[in-house]
């Protein structure tokens, strides 16, 4: 997705904000009328920066601390060093030695933490509810300020980066890139190693690794190339006083400067790489190493390049390309290189005839940059694109989470302070001189090219993942004679507008179709879902194999319908579920009755070439052929789906797609709103009458009709999960399991969710950090389908799913103690902390409209949630241990994914 489009809660309407720091010269902050925030930045002494944002409405609180430090300056001999370090500075401090007392702590206030590594950043971040952000922060801060660093964590903590590594070995897109790293100077960056393993992590002849570990943290992690925000409930002043406390003792003592990245390509080098890969997928990727400054940032000529390739264009490259049958999809992306260049990806999925069609689709790819010089410098077409975008950063009026306090740290680092917030989203003005340099790099001495296919001849195995590929010679291609035009506004855009309507909640079922209206729940908020479910009356065999076609064969039938939503910055798609298709538009503006009937018209009629309904049933045959190579999240969630009578086997979809006969295809479809069950849920500020027209048009489809009671898809009793062991490929095994309540009252559900947030952090630190079973642990309160349940989940590259269950079973045994110890106290911080999680997840509208439509679909009353919080807060401590004991000593049902090693 480009940047333009992504909707982040913190890009809202301009307007100017506050501040005048002590002891830092003026910096104004651009922010947005709507923006519930208040804004506040400053340097510390030792040169950190520091920007704080206080909203009253939150009911987390938020830290992210980014360091101008990556994989970019690991040593040559051990790559993943920096992840390495990124892993170990949570394991301990000097005022807090206890490897575990971090994560421990953070669970105990509702919180929890992370962090990632990039090129040349890393990121970390906690959030926090209740009282604990305080001491929470100062934790956080001591990882900087002195972290220990134990050699014996070090050496233990490389296994945990290893299964990470091991994890994601099949990921196509890693794979991908690191054998694209051949194409790249050899003294860039970009060619190193950056995620670790143990082959690279491990003690050199002149070097150990404990020692390579703490000359890193010496060498690069000082003050002034770090960038914190706090955000939370507090006032402005308070927060700037927890940052001055905190955080002014991290020294600024960097050994080693950052050195300049070396140019990205050399001269006289193949410019092209042939990659083999593990699924059937055939792929173009032409990509251009291009100049970064803060003017052409400004001036946002990488969003505006994306535009113009992405948004829906009937006269643009990837619309051509399809007519001539040769790509199934067209994507841009923008990546960063260095402080001086990033990497600019057009990626083409072929078709089967496309695959041989290298030549004219750069040929035709050329040619629309050569229009693009020509016609897209023209400021009326930039004036569109930046209509487009300043309306977009005039859309949401959002309380921040977890991911805009990170993302807002990492930008902090790289944009000036008054631009954190509209930094590529509001543009300085038309700059011709700025795109015309920018796309001078768009030249064919300067691209490089990347072929993906089973088939491919390859001759060199990439030594990391083991991938097969190929270094070649570009082949010659002439620039092709075709006429384009830049993207024009979509016809489902429509100025924001916020306003309040006075409607109130109705509700109105009819034969065959239950029409609900939520208004907002906040005034003055132009969030707007439109959702339709479409239940199907009976289900046969192969109703989940027809149901996931249909699905994907809706999808490209209506792509122009949904890319010129996207142009318009809606959400629009259609879904398969387990008894039907749910279709939905969203977002804060648009022409939202046209859209909506346009996108029930392909429900109406089938309007796909036979050409394109077979390429849609050969690539769904290619996902579930290729559904063994899934991560194992994905395998043992669909295979758990399966066992609770949610989902069909892939392998039986296949049997029946292999064998499928369009005719009977086509019978599906032509019953598929027989007798089916429809519920429209409408929210936000949409008038009556809208509502009721989108009603009639629904009611349009209709088709032999009874009255019926409301399709449901929530059970009674309890699920069928007995335990159940699958033979998997790879060396990996895994379990996802779960202990279910034997009724699903309020009361039993609360006590799941508080012992969900009890349990998850004991279970990570045992399984995890001491023990290092795998990277990926996690337990906790879940749910399906309106059932809730603890689930467990737990991926291993050292123990068989046999010996995981029994670990899990023995880990919940050790737990008890802990349970009966708890006091009332702490019961009663729980609590609140839970509430305060529960609470800051239905702040923004389009948590409130998913909150309220999952009520109505699940049958349950709209203030649903409210009751559960309720139910939370007066459960009496003895309940709790009582039923919390009784869940941890039932079996273990679920799914072992045992893995067929040697």
């Amino acid at each position: 997705m480009p940047k333009w489009l992504v909707s982040l809660t913190l890009l809202i309407p301009l307007s100017a904000c506050q501040l005048s720091p002590q002891g830092a010269r003026n910096t104004e902050i651009v922010k947005g009328q709507q923006d519930p925030a208040s804004y506040h930045y400053l340097q510390l002494d030792n040169g950190l920066k520091v920007l704080l944002l206080s909203d009253t409405a939150l009911a987390k609180a938020y830290a992210s601390l980014t360091v101008k430090a990556g994989y970019y300056q690991d040593p040559e001999q051990m790559p993943g060093l920096a992840h390495l370090y990124e892993h170990m500075l949570s394991k301990g401090s000097q005022k807090y030695p206890d490897a575990a007392e971090y994560k421990q702590f953070l669970a105990d206030q509702g919180g929890r933490s992370n962090a990632s590594t990039s090129a040349q950043a890393t990121n970390y971040y906690f959030e926090t509810a209740g009282d604990g952000f305080e001491p929470a922060l100062d934790r956080f801060a001591w990882q900087f300020i002195g972290p220990l660093l134990p050699a014996e964590l070090v050496y233990k903590e490389r296994h945990a980066v290893n299964a990470e590594f091991s994890m994601k070995f099949q990921d196509a897109f890693r794979r991908k890139r690191e054998v694209m790293r051949t194409l790249f100077n050899p003294e860039h960056g970009y060619r190193k190693f950056s995620t670790g393993n143990l082959d690279t992590l491990q003690d050199s002849e002149n070097l150990t690794l404990h020692k390579a570990m703490t000359d890193f943290g010496q060498d690069y992690y000082c003050s002034s190339r770090m960038s914190l925000v706090l955000a939370g409930p507090q006032s402005l002043a308070a927060l700037e006083q927890q940052a001055k406390d905190k955080f002014s003792a991290i020294a600024d003592n960097c050994r080693k400067a950052l050195v300049s990245q070396p140019a990205p390509l050399l001269a006289d080098e193949p410019r092209q790489v042939d990659i083999k890969t593990l699924r059937k997928r055939q792929r173009l990727t032409l990509s251009f190493p291009m100049p970064s400054s803060q003017v052409g940032r400004d001036s946002m000529v990488d969003e505006y390049t994306e535009w113009l390739l992405e948004s829906f264009n009937p006269n643009g490259l990837e619309n051509y390309l399809r007519e001539q049958g040769w790509v199934q999809s067209l994507s841009a992306s923008i990546s960063y290189l260095d402080d001086k260049h990033e990497l600019l990806s057009i990626e083409f999925v072929l078709t089967n005839s496309g695959k041989d069609q290298q030549s004219t689709i750069t040929a035709a790819t050329h040619a629309y940059f050569q229009m693009l010089r020509e016609q897209a410098l023209n400021p009326s077409v930039f004036k569109l694109f930046a209509r487009l975008s300043a309306t977009r950063f005039d859309n949401s009026p959002e309380h921040v989470g977890a991911d805009e306090v990170r993302q807002l740290s990492r930008r902090l680092l790289e944009y000036p302070a008054s631009q954190v917030l509209s930094q590529g989203y509001l543009s300085s003005g038309f700059n011709p001189s700025a795109l015309a340099a920018y796309w001078a790099a768009i030249k064919p001495e300067n691209m490089l090219v990347v072929r993906e296919g089973r088939n491919l001849n390859t001759q060199s195995r990439e030594p990391i993942y083991q991938t097969e590929y190929q270094r070649a010679l570009i082949p010659d291609w002439t620039l092709a004679e075709l006429v384009f035009t830049p993207p024009s506004v979509s016809p489902y855009f429509a100025e924001a507008e916020t306003h309040t309507v006075a409607n109130a909640l109705q509700h109105q079922s009819l034969a065959g179709l239950d029409i609900w209206y939520l208004p907002p729940r906040r005034s003055a908020d132009s969030y707007t879902a439109i959702t339709l479910y479409i239940d199907s009356h009976s289900k046969g065999a192969d109703f989940d194999a027809l149901n996931a076609l249909r699905e994907k064969r809706l999808e490209q039938q209506l792509e122009p319908i949904l890319e010129q939503a996207s142009a318009a910055d809606i959400q629009a798609g259609i879904t398969a579920t387990s008894t039907g298709m749910r279709l939905q538009i969203k977002g804060q503006s648009g022409n939202w009755s046209a859209l909506f009937s346009d996108l029930l018209g392909g429900l109406e009629k089938q309007t796909l070439s036979d050409e394109a309904k077979k390429q849609t049933l050969v690539r769904r045959i290619n996902a579930l052929e290729g559904f063994e190579r899934e991560r194992l999240t994905v395998q043992s969630s669909r295979l758990l789906d399966h066992q609770l009578g949610l989902a069909s086997l892939p392998s039986e979809d296949l049997l029946t797609l292999r064998d499928l006969q369009e005719s009977d295809y086509n019978q599906f479809v032509e019953n598929y709103l027989n007798n089916a069950r429809m519920t429209l849920v409408v929210y936000g500020p949409v008038p009556s009458a809208t509502v009721d027209a989108l009603g009639q048009r629904v009611l349009a489809l209709q088709r032999n009709i009874q009255e019926q009671a409301n399709a449901t898809t929530m059970w009674d009793g309890e699920w069928p999960t007995p335990l159940q062991t699958r033979m998997i490929e790879g060396s990996d095994s895994a379990v996802r399991l779960v202990l279910q309540p034997k009724a699903q009252t309020l009361d039993d559900i609360a006590l799941v969710e508080l012992l969900g947030s009890m349990l998850k952090a004991p279970f990570f630190h045992q399984l995890r950090t001491q023990e290092q079973l795998g990277y990926t642990v996690r337990a906790g309160a879940e749910q399906r389908r309106g059932i809730h349940y603890l689930g467990y989940f737990v991926q291993s590259p050292v123990a068989s799913a046999a010996q995981l269950h029994g670990r899990i079973a023995r880990f919940n045994l050790d737990f008890l103690p802990s349970l009966q110890a708890l006091t009332q106290m702490e019961f009663d911080a729980l609590k609140a902390n839970l509430l305060d999680a529960l609470r800051q997840g239905r702040l923004n509208s389009a948590d409130m409209e998913t909150e309220l439509r999952t009520h109505i679909r699940y049958g349950r009353t709209l203030d649903w949630q409210e009751q559960l919080e309720l139910a939370i807060q007066d459960l009496p401590l003895e309940t709790f241990q009582r039923g919390a004991t009784s869940l941890l000593t039932l079996p273990l049902n679920g799914l072992l994914l045992e893995a067929a090693k040697g």
